[in-house]
């Protein structure tokens, strides 16, 4: 069986990319805002396959005012 819900990054230009999928939404948001956030900052999109519902994470305007307001980052979000 295909993991249910997948992570898209949301690009400047309001395309989305395919990053990965999960088995369910608490990894899937886990997985975003511990690691993609930090490593690529911007806003995300989870779709739940099954139900169609999506959730977007918004990190990416946050992310980058953190940085140039401390010299260390966290890292905030809204589901």
């Amino acid at each position: 069986m295909l993991d249910p819900f997948d992570i898209f990054k949301i690009e400047d230009n309001r395309r989305v990319t395919w990053m990965r999928a999960t088995g369910d939404f608490e990894h899937a948001k886990s997985y975003v805002l511990k690691v993609l956030v930090i490593a690529a900052p911007a806003d995300y999109l989870i779709l739940n396959q099954r139900t169609g519902v999506r959730t977007v994470i918004r990190a990416a305007a946050e992310t980058r005012e953190r940085r140039s307001n401390s010299p260390s980052s966290t890292v905030g979000s809204e589901a």
